[in-house]
């Protein structure tokens, strides 16, 4: 009766974290980030929990059948994360591969007659389900040294290379050693339950930690923050300046065919490139110049030099910027536009001189980009005729 219990409380457990995981698989990574290895995970996900809520009612209601059937069907969420996993690393996603093992397995499970055949059925189709938790830490592994560091992937590696001992050792121990009845095998069921509850949790960090990191959600707070305190301290300075009549500047530069980096290179890519370009920005700059990072892809300077020193600083950064790579994985030489707006021409307001530098060096990329576009009468009534427009 104690051991029924333990097996019920912890049907419920896993119900509870696989409906988490489902929901937060769909709503951050799937939403976010749409494409093959989301959609894999988010399938993964809603199998398990629609496989765990299966089990349960199997528990609570004594419809055996449904409960064999639906731990068969469990089976097939590693193999479905696996092939998002495959996916997201570019690789060929064999996706069929967890439909298959989860129909089968719950087909072999249901069909089983009793304790006799059901034992070495569940034995086999949950060795067979770890050696898909095996072939994932195979292709992590032969991803480099940098995906063995990734945090987020580490546990899950981890967790299934127990999996995959304990499956097999399961399976090794059903023909080695003669069953002593139902007791031993109700041992391994809540030995299994209890490790896809610490698998399901690892998956869930892995995929929807994975995600959020590389569509930049975690960056976007951080550079939210920075660039707010690059505003505080770039309006106090032009209100000092504006009482010395002092010549300043504000340089907004901003990648040509960002869209098309991002698209072709990755959203990771794009990140470190964006660093790459603020790094770049404050190593040319005087050191006493102000630098932030409205958005991923666009930088901001102000420069407290007058235009001729400034004209050579933007030649030098422009330079610098097509040099720029990263890791070898762009697909196009990175090139930048940029937008010049002195205080000598529209006065010391910060959001002014951010604003029509932003335009100025639009107008520069449609010329063809890699170029700068001081801020002049054109691009004033470029801005005025666009407010006007209905």
């Amino acid at each position: 009766m104690t051991a029924a219990l333990s097996g019920v409380d912890l049907g419920i457990a896993q119900a509870v974290i696989t409906t988490l995981a489902t929901m937060l698989t769909i709503g951050i990574a799937f939403l976010v980030k749409p494409g093959r290895p989301t959609l894999y995970w988010s399938f993964a996900f809603a199998l398990a929990m629609v496989a765990t809520y299966g089990v349960v009612a199997g528990d609570v209601t004594g419809m055996e059948t449904l409960r064999r059937a639906s731990l068969g069907a469990l089976m097939g969420s590693p193999a479905l994360l696996w092939s998002g996993f495959r996916a997201e690393w570019s690789m060929r996603s064999h996706v069929w591969a967890g439909p298959v093992l989860a129909v089968g397995a719950a087909l072999a499970l249901g069909l089983a007659g009793d304790l006799v055949w059901f034992t070495p059925a569940y034995r086999t189709v949950f060795f067979v389900a770890s050696v898909f938790a095996a072939l994932f830490v195979i292709d992590w592994a032969r991803r480099g040294s940098a995906a063995r560091a990734d945090r987020l992937l580490l546990p899950l590696a981890i967790v299934s290379i127990a999996f995959f001992v304990t499956g097999t050792a399961t399976f090794i121990a059903g023909f080695v050693f003669r069953p002593s009845g139902g007791d031993d095998f109700a041992l391994v069921r809540l030995i299994s339950s209890a490790g896809m509850l610490v698998y399901v949790a690892c998956a869930l960090i892995a995929v929807v930690g994975t995600t959020a990191r590389d569509s930049g959600l975690g960056r976007a707070t951080t550079v939210s923050t920075a660039w707010q305190q690059f505003e505080r301290t770039a309006s106090e300075r032009l209100l000092r300046a504006e009482r010395s009549s002092e010549p300043w500047s504000v340089v907004f530069l901003e990648f040509d065919d960002a869209a098309d980096i991002r698209q072709s290179a990755g959203a990771p890519a794009f990140v470190r490139l964006s660093e790459r370009l603020e790094a770049t920005v404050r190593d040319v700059f005087p050191a006493e110049s102000d630098v932030g990072s409205p958005s991923a892809g666009a930088v901001v300077a102000l420069v407290p030099r007058a235009e001729a020193a400034v004209r050579d600083l933007l030649r030098t950064t422009l330079e610098r910027i097509t040099e720029l790579d990263v890791d070898g994985a762009l697909p196009i030489r990175p090139t930048a536009s940029a937008g010049w707006a002195p205080t000598s021409v529209l006065g010391f307001d910060l959001d002014t001189l951010v604003y029509t530098g932003r335009e100025a060096a639009r107008l520069a990329s449609s010329k063809g980009g890699d170029r700068w576009e001081r801020v002049s009468a054109t691009i004033v009534e470029r801005l005025i005729s666009r407010s006007e427009l209905p």
